[in-house]
């Protein structure tokens, strides 16, 4: 994006742009496959938990070619009331969780920006589903369908998970994918005992879900991620399975944390941005951190999903007391 920018401004500063030499960006997936080490030792447990098992609808997906593939889900979603809505962490507020989890850890651990925010959108969505989940009747043919074909993972879950991509590229020693330019993120799963989500939140409840999510950071060494590309390539439906789960199972939710992109130097000849945020998504139970404008500082939490969930999050108390309603 930025070589973009870089070009597109020269072009609206003379009109040409053939003086700015070659980019030094990769675009080849081979620099990432050489760099990925081989695994050395079994399938780690963390990963057979972390992937949930085959099902109908996974098999199903990655069989049909992705045209087809496209219409499926344009189909599911097509008449659902899905929706985005945006919400604003400031920096303030961030500190002050950061330094409550911190008071309340009896470890050492490093807690970051990230962790708190995994945490916090954890709690507040993981009670905005249960609340509304208790309010609904789950039997007759529609609950028997959603177990035929997703299997026993959708049935009374005693944990609510919480699924981030997590970048690799600094995470590979010598792997030299600084200028690597795609997808070079795996998965990371949080874990967090629905029982313990079911109260309202308090500071302790919020160290504990953080805790566990500097835990699973911890564990993304190069065997975890050697074997996350192993697994991924090994089983055709593989990839599928997180996708069709989190659409379908409601304790679930999917994280991106583009809080460190430097979207707000990026110049297209007009000036930087005055807000960047994700597109509008036909996927439900995605969230993305975003970096506000460097004049407002903080973090911007963007949630798609149905509407009747995010009316639940817009009410929930935790969440209004760390967070503000933009739209």
């Amino acid at each position: 994006m930025h070589r973009w920018a870089e070009i597109n401004k020269k072009l609206v500063a003379d009109n040409t742009a053939t003086d700015l030499g070659v980019s030094n960006v990769v675009y080849s997936r081979s620099i990432l496959q050489k760099a990925v080490p081989t695994p050395q030792k079994p399938c780690l447990s963390v990963l057979h938990n972390m992937y949930i098992p085959s099902s109908y609808l996974s098999r199903l997906f990655a069989w049909v070619s992705p045209g087809i593939r496209g219409t499926i889900f344009d189909s599911i979603h097509a008449f659902a009331d899905i929706s985005i809505s945006c919400f604003h962490v400031s920096r303030e507020t961030l500190d002050q969780l950061r330094q409550s989890v911190k008071k309340n850890s009896s470890t050492n651990l490093r807690i970051s920006d990230n962790d708190v925010l995994m945490a916090a959108i954890t709690i507040a969505y993981a009670q905005s589903i249960l609340k509304h989940e208790s309010e609904r009747t789950n039997t007759g043919l529609a609950s028997w369908l959603k177990s035929a074909f997703l299997g026993s993972s959708s049935k009374n879950p005693k944990n609510f998970v919480t699924a981030e991509a997590a970048d690799i590229r600094h995470r590979i020693p010598n792997g030299n994918l600084e200028n690597y330019s795609g997808n070079s993120a795996i998965s990371m799963m949080v874990h967090s005992p629905i029982e313990l989500l079911q109260i309202p939140a308090s500071s302790e409840a919020l160290t504990q879900v953080a805790l566990g999510v500097r835990k699973s950071t911890n564990e993304i060494t190069s065997e975890y991620i050697a074997q996350s590309i192993h697994e991924a390539e090994s089983e055709s439906d593989f990839v599928f399975r997180p996708l069709v789960h989190n659409t379908f199972v409601a304790e679930r939710m999917m994280v991106t944390n583009l809080s460190r992109f430097t979207f707000y130097t990026t110049d297209f000849g007009w000036g930087i941005p005055q807000f960047v945020g994700p597109v509008n998504a036909k996927f439900p139970k995605f969230t993305w951190f975003y970096p506000a404008h460097p004049s407002k500082g903080g973090i911007y939490i963007h949630l798609n999903d149905y509407s009747n969930i995010l009316q639940q999050m817009q009410t929930n108390s935790f969440w209004t007391e760390i967070s503000d309603f933009v739209y």
